[in-house]
C-alpha cells in the first residue's frame, strides 16, 4: 500500500505542470511518464506448476500468451503523416509491411541507426534542432505504427487480463480494440495495463504508436546505438478477479555467523472475491522438500489486502553467492473456499547479505573483490537479445572468472536476472537514467526538480520489478547524469525501502547520496590516493563502475590494477568496460563481410562517434577477443608463486571467498624448452578461503640438453558445474626453471649456400636466397611504428598521432656507408621522414656464418629532438605468402603484449599468419607474441626461415601489409597481396587503455634512447 501511495503521489505532483503543457503533445513533456499504467510491482507471472517456477517458464502457463512475432507496420519520418486512426479495428492494414516484434525498426529496414556517446543524436544540424529539454525535434521525429490481432482463450473468460510491454523506445500510445489504454515514457522497464473491460469475444486488436524521440530521450543518452521501436517482449497474462498484485521477499542471514536464514514475506492482494479465500506460501529446497509454509485468510472487501508474514529463521540455510548460487523456490498460491488453487506464482529465492561493513563491501559478511564487467544488451537485431545469446553471455563470463555484471545503463531483460540468480553472478542493477548530453553543470537535469517525477518513476520501476532477485547486490541510481536534488531524492527513496543492499551513484563521488565511491577510469595512482585519503576520512569502498576500456586491441595494465585490488582492502575492484562490441555485421557489394560502427548508416553528415561503440571483451557474435583471456588469468581465484626452486615448492593463495581448494585438483608438469615432458603429477590441496599454503612438488632433475624448463600449474574442478567441466582449467600459473644456459641445439648442415645482398642506397638486406629461392618480398628495414590501435590514437603521452606527426610510419633509410663481402657486410644509415627531418642513425652489421646462419646486429640512435615516442624497435620485412606456417617458443597460444601477457604461457606453438591476425572491428596492430625464444616460418613442405635471438624478443606475422592495415577503416578494406608481413621486435609498446582511461604505463613504453639488438636468420633444413 505504501508503494502504491508513493506512486500515486508522484503522479499527482506532475498534474499541474502537465496541464500547463497541453499545447505540446505528451511526448514533448517530462511529466508524461505514463497514463493508466499499473503501479510498479515484482513479476507475478502465472505458472502451470512448481517446476516452471524453478525455471521461470511462465510462457508455458495456460494463462500466458506471447504477442511476439509478426506485426503489421507502417513508418513515417514526420508525425503529421502518420495514419492517425490506424488503431481502429476496422482500419485496413493488409497492404502494410510485416515487422518482427521484438526488434528495433532500424535493423529491419526503417530509419537510420545512429551511434553517439555522450551527446543527443537529435541535437544536430541534420535534424535542424538544438537540445532544449523537454522538447525534441517534431518534423523529423519518426513514428512507427504497429498493429496485430489476437484471440483470448475460452478458459480466460471471467478473468482479469493484463497486457505487458517489456520495452518500447522511446514513447508510445497503446490501444486495444480502438480504445486508448494510455501511454508510456521509459523504455527499459515494463509497462502494464489492465485490459479486461476492453476485450471482446473472438478477434481483438492491439495497436502501438511509437515515437523515436520524446522528452524521455533526454534521460536515455547512454553510450549505445540510438534505436527505436518495440525491442522487448509483448505478452498477455491472466489472473483471477482476486489476484496477487505484488510481493516482497526478505531472504537474508543473521549478522553474527551468517549461517541462519531470515525469511520474511509481504504480499498485496487486490480485487474482489465472492467468498472467503486464502493466501498460502511454501518455501522448498532444491530437492522439493518444504522448509517453511504458511497460510492466511483474506478478507473479501474488494480492497487491497496487505499481508505481512512474520519473520522466520532457518538454521544452517544453504547460502547464495556467486560461487555457490544455492536457490530455494518460493511458491505462492491463492485458494478459494474449497481449497482449490486459483492462482500460482512465485520465484527463486537466495539467502545472502550484501552490505558495507567496516568500510568494505561484503557478501555474507565476507569482503569480496568485484571482478566485473559492464554489459549492454546488443545483438544483430539491435537491443533485442535472445535467451540463447544471454545464456552464451553468462557461460563466457563464468568461464573467464567474472563474478559481477553491471547492467549498463538500464534494467535488462528479465531472463538475464534469472540466469544470474541460477548460475551465480553478482549484479549491479542500474536505473535507466543518463542525461550526459546536458553535462554536469547548471544545465544538468539532475538539478532540475521538474524532472524529479521522471527520475523517481524510473528508479521505482527498476526496484519494484527486480527487488526479489538475490543476484542484485547493489542498486545504481543511473549513469553520467550529474548530481543534484533529483539523485538525492531517489537515493533517499531507495534507502527508505531497501534495507539489505547498498545504493551507488558514480556522479555523487564523495557526496552523501552513494554508499560506494565508484568513480570510473581512475588510474592506479588515484586508487592508492583514495586508500590513503585522510581528509575527509574515507568510509566507503572504492569500486570502479567502469575501467580497463576494452576498445580494439586493449586491456593493458590489468595486472597493476589487480595488485591494488588485492593489497588495498578498501579498493575492491571494478567492472570492465565493456562486455560486447556494439557492432553489426554487414556484407558489401563484393560479398565481403565487415563489422559496422557509428557513421556507417545514413547520410555522410549523420551524427557519429565512430567505432567508440566497439569496446567489448567479446565480439558482437560472442567470439572472445584476446584480452578476455587476460581477464580470466588476472581474475583467477587461485594464484601461486614459486617459493623454492630446488624442491619445487609453490605458495598457493586461495582468493575464493566461500570455497576451499580441496574441491579442485592441482596438476603440475615440468616441460623442457624442447617440448618434452620431464615430470608431472597431481596434488590435492586443503586451503580455506583467503588462506595461503605451501605445496612441495619435489625435486626434479633437469636434463643438460635444454636451456630452460617450465613448471606449469593447472587447477581443475573435481565435480562439473554449469559451463565448467572437470577438464576445464579455472586457474593456472607458470614458472621458468633455468637448466643449462650454455646449451645450444645442434644445427643440421645446410644442403646449399645462402646468398645475401645489401642495398647500397639503403643499407638494407634486400635479398636472401637459398636453393635458388628468394625468401624476401621486401627489404629488411628498421621499424619504429605499428598500425595504430584505437588506444594509440588517444594516447596522452606519445602514441599514434605523435608517431605519424614525426613520420615514423614512412621512414626513409639513406646509406652513408656500405661495405659488403661474401661473409656479410656493414651499413651505416641515416633515417629521415618524408618531410626531410632526420630521425636518427642506425648501423646494420651482417655476419654470414659458415653454417648458413646470418646474424643481423642493429644499433639505433634516435635524434631526440625529432623523435619523442616509439611504437617499437625492431626489423620488418615481407615474405611470399607460401611461408605462412608459424612455429615458435614463446608466450601463447594467443596474442600478447608486454602489458597484457600474464595469460600467455611459454611453450612451443604452431599456428599460421591467418590465425595470428585478430579481426578487431577496426583493423589495427595485432598478432604480437612476447617472450619469444625462437620462431620459424615455413611453407607446406617445411621449407622456410628460422629466427633466433639470445634475448627474448617479440614478433608477429600477418597476411596483410602494415600500410593496408593502418589505412583500412573496416575489415572489408583489407587486401591480400600474396605476402606475409613479418615483424621481429626487440621491444614494442604495450597497448594500455587510453581510449578512456590511463594510457600505456611508463614501464611498458619503448624508451627513446640508443638500442642494440641482434637476430639470427637461418634456412630451415
Amino acid at each position: 500500500m505504501k508503494k502504491t501511495l508513493l506512486y500515486l503521489l508522484a503522479t499527482l505532483l506532475a498534474l499541474p505542470a502537465l496541464a500547463q503543457q497541453q499545447q505540446q503533445p505528451e511526448w514533448q513533456s517530462q511529466y508524461a511518464i505514463g497514463l493508466n499504467k499499473l503501479a510498479p510491482h515484482t513479476y507475478v507471472w502465472p505458472y502451470q506448476n512448481v517446476s516452471d517456477i524453478r525455471t521461470g517458464d511462465y510462457e508455458s502457463s495456460p494463462y500466458s500468451m506471447s504477442l511476439n512475432g509478426k506485426w503489421k507496420f507502417h513508418w513515417v519520418k514526420n508525425p503529421d503523416n502518420r495514419p492517425k486512426d490506424f488503431y481502429q479495428p476496422e482500419f485496413y492494414t493488409g497492404h502494410w509491411a510485416d515487422i518482427n516484434v521484438p526488434g528495433n525498426w532500424e535493423r529491419q529496414g526503417y530509419g537510420t541507426a545512429i551511434y553517439v556517446n555522450e551527446t543527443y543524436e537529435f541535437d544536430d544540424k541534420l535534424f535542424h534542432f538544438k537540445k532544449n529539454p523537454p522538447l525534441v525535434p517534431y518534423e523529423e521525429n519518426e513514428v512507427g505504427s504497429y498493429k496485430r490481432t489476437f484471440t483470448i482463450p475460452a478458459h480466460w473468460k471471467d478473468r482479469r487480463v493484463v497486457i505487458c510491454c517489456e520495452g518500447v523506445i522511446s514513447f508510445y500510445y497503446i490501444w486495444v480494440n480502438g480504445q486508448l489504454l494510455g501511454y508510456n515514457q521509459g523504455s527499459k522497464t515494463p509497462a502494464e495495463w489492465d485490459i479486461t473491460d476492453k476485450l471482446q469475444e473472438g478477434e481483438n486488436t492491439v495497436a502501438l504508436e511509437v515515437y523515436r524521440w520524446s522528452a524521455g530521450s533526454y534521460l536515455e543518452c547512454q553510450d549505445m546505438w540510438r534505436l527505436s521501436g518495440i525491442e522487448r517482449d509483448v505478452y498477455l497474462y491472466s489472473t483471477p478477479k482476486q489476484y496477487i498484485a505484488d510481493y516482497k521477499v526478505t531472504s537474508s542471514l543473521d549478522k553474527d555467523q551468517y549461517k541462519e536464514g531470515i525469511f520474511g514475506l509481504e504480499a498485496t492482494i487486490e480485487g474482489a472475491s465472492t467468498s472467503m479465500s486464502s493466501f498460502s506460501y511454501r518455501l522448498e529446497d532444491e530437492t522439493g522438500k518444504t522448509i517453511l509454509k504458511g497460510e492466511q485468510p483474506i478478507k473479501s472487501r474488494g480492497l487491497s489486502n496487505f499481508l505481512n508474514i512474520e519473520e522466520q529463521r532457518i538454521k544452517d540455510v544453504k547460502v547464495w553467492s556467486a560461487e555457490h548460487p544455492n536457490l530455494y523456490t518460493l511458491i505462492l498460491e491463492l485458494k478459494d473456499t474449497n481449497g482449490n488453487v486459483t492462482e500460482l506464482t512465485g520465484c527463486e529465492v537466495g539467502f545472502r547479505t550484501s552490505e558495507i561493513k567496516d568500510g568494505r563491501f561484503c557478501i555474507n559478511g565476507v569482503p569480496v573483490l568485484v571482478k566485473g564487467t559492464n554489459r549492454h544488451e546488443h545483438s544483430q537485431l539491435g537491443r533485442t537479445v535472445s535467451k540463447e545469446l544471454m545464456e552464451e553471455d553468462i557461460k563466457l563470463m563464468k568461464q573467464h572468472n567474472i563474478n559481477t555484471v553491471r547492467n549498463s545503463h538500464y534494467p535488462t531483460h528479465p531472463y538475464w536476472y534469472q540466469l544470474c540468480d541460477r548460475y551465480g553472478l553478482y549484479m549491479i542493477d542500474e536505473a535507466n537514467i543518463e542525461s550526459h548530453g546536458m553535462g554536469y553543470g547548471p544545465a544538468s537535469l539532475a538539478k532540475d526538480s521538474t524532472w524529479l517525477p521522471a527520475h523517481m518513476d524510473r528508479t521505482q520501476r527498476m526496484y519494484e520489478r527486480s527487488k526479489n532477485h538475490p543476484a542484485i547486490v547493489i542498486w545504481s541510481l543511473g549513469n553520467e547524469a550529474g548530481n543534484g536534488i533529483n539523485f538525492e531524492r531517489t537515493y533517499d527513496w531507495m534507502k527508505s525501502v531497501e534495507k539489505t543492499r547498498p545504493v551507488q551513484y558514480e556522479r555523487a563521488e564523495q557526496n552523501y547520496n552513494t554508499d560506494i565511491y565508484c568513480r570510473m577510469y581512475r588510474s592506479v595512482e588515484e586508487l592508492l590516493a583514495y586508500a590513503r585519503q585522510t581528509e575527509p576520512k574515507v568510509y566507503r569502498p572504492f569500486i570502479m563502475t567502469e575501467y580497463l576500456h576494452a576498445m580494439g586491441n586493449s586491456g593493458g595494465g590489468l595486472k597493476e590494477y589487480m595488485h591494488v585490488f588485492e593489497t588495498e582492502p578498501i579498493v575492491q575492484g571494478g567492472c570492465i568496460w565493456d562486455w560486447v562490441d556494439q557492432s553489426f555485421r554487414e556484407i558489401d557489394k563484393d560479398g565481403k563481410w565487415y563489422w559496422t560502427y557509428g557513421g556507417d548508416y545514413g547520410p555522410k553528415d549523420v551524427p557519429s562517434f565512430g567505432n567508440f561503440c566497439c569496446n567489448g571483451l567479446v565480439s558482437a557474435d560472442r567470439i572472445p577477443h584476446p584480452h578476455l583471456l587476460e581477464v580470466k588469468k588476472d581474475y583467477q581465484y587461485i594464484k601461486s608463486t614459486l617459493a623454492g626452486r630446488k624442491d619445487l615448492t609453490i605458495q598457493v593463495k586461495n582468493w575464493y571467498d566461500f570455497t576451499n581448494l580441496n574441491v579442485y585438483t592441482l596438476h603440475w608438469q615440468v616441460m623442457g624448452d624442447n617440448g618434452k615432458v620431464i615430470a608431472q603429477g597431481t596434488e590435492k590441496v586443503d586451503c580455506a578461503p583467503h588462506e595461503t599454503v605451501e605445496v612441495t612438488l619435489g625435486a626434479v632433475k633437469l636434463p643438460s640438453d635444454i636451456r630452460e624448463a617450465y613448471l606449469n600449474i593447472d587447477w581443475t574442478p573435481d565435480e562439473a558445474t554449469a559451463f565448467i567441466g572437470t577438464d576445464y582449467t579455472v586457474s593456472y600459473d607458470q614458472f621458468v626453471l633455468p637448466a643449462n644456459k650454455n646449451y645450444r641445439a645442434p644445427e643440421t648442415r645446410l644442403a646449399d649456400k645462402v646468398k645475401i645482398d645489401i642495398d647500397p642506397t639503403t643499407g638494407a638486406l634486400r635479398s636472401y636466397i637459398y636453393k635458388g629461392e628468394e625468401m624476401l618480398s621486401s627489404p629488411v628495414l628498421l621499424s619504429l611504428y605499428r598500425p595504430v590501435t584505437d588506444n594509440d590514437n588517444r594516447e596522452k603521452i606519445g602514441g599514434g598521432k605523435v608517431w605519424k606527426t614525426e613520420g615514423l610510419h614512412n621512414i626513409i633509410q639513406k646509406a652513408i656507408f656500405v661495405k659488403a663481402s661474401g661473409k656479410g657486410g656493414k651499413a651505416e644509415v641515416e633515417l629521415w621522414n618524408e618531410q626531410g627531418v632526420k630521425l636518427g642513425n642506425a648501423t646494420f652489421t651482417y655476419t654470414l656464418k659458415s653454417d648458413g646462419a646470418l646474424n643481423i646486429k642493429t644499433t639505433f640512435i634516435p635524434d631526440t629532438s625529432a623523435v619523442t615516442s616509439l611504437a617499437r624497435i625492431g626489423l620488418a620485412f615481407e615474405m611470399p605468402y607460401a611461408y605462412n606456417k608459424v612455429s615458435y617458443l614463446g608466450r601463447g597460444e594467443h596474442e600478447t603484449y608486454v602489458d597484457r601477457n600474464q595469460s600467455g604461457r611459454i611453450g612451443i606453438y604452431h599456428t599460421d599468419a591467418e590465425r595470428m591476425f585478430h579481426y578487431y572491428v577496426k583493423p589495427q596492430a595485432t598478432g604480437n607474441r612476447t617472450d619469444v625464444r625462437w620462431m620459424e616460418l615455413s611453407d607446406e613442405a617445411g621449407e622456410g626461415l628460422a629466427f633466433r635471438s639470445d634475448k627474448a624478443f617479440q614478433f608477429s606475422v600477418i597476411p596483410f601489409t602494415d600500410t593496408n592495415v593502418d589505412k583500412a577503416t573496416h575489415l572489408n578494406e583489407l587486401q591480400r597481396t600474396g605476402i606475409v608481413t613479418v615483424h621481429l621486435d626487440a621491444m614494442q609498446s604495450g597497448v594500455g587503455t587510453a581510449t578512456c582511461g590511463p594510457g600505456v604505463l611508463p614501464q611498458y613504453r619503448v624508451p627513446v634512447e640508443k638500442h642494440t639488438f641482434e637476430f639470427m636468420v637461418r634456412p630451415l633444413k
